[in-house]
């Protein structure tokens, strides 16, 4: 009996790796950032150098 369940759950996951397949072969995803906006972003999120930093780490220098 569970062996008919492992089918059905193949399948499913057979069908649906095809249908997501089929649908992203015409996707494109084209968007190009420039450097500065990248570290922009970067710099949004938190980010910082190594030489922006005031405290001295255990095992660095």
């Amino acid at each position: 009996m569970s062996f008919f369940i492992d089918k059905r759950i193949f399948l499913g996951i057979g069908i649906g790796l095809i249908l997501g397949v089929t649908f992203m072969i015409g996707y494109k995803y084209t968007i190009s950032l420039s450097d500065s906006q990248i570290e922009q972003r970067a710099r949004d999120l938190g980010m910082i150098y190594e030489n922006e930093r005031k405290s001295i780490l255990k095992g660095e220098g």
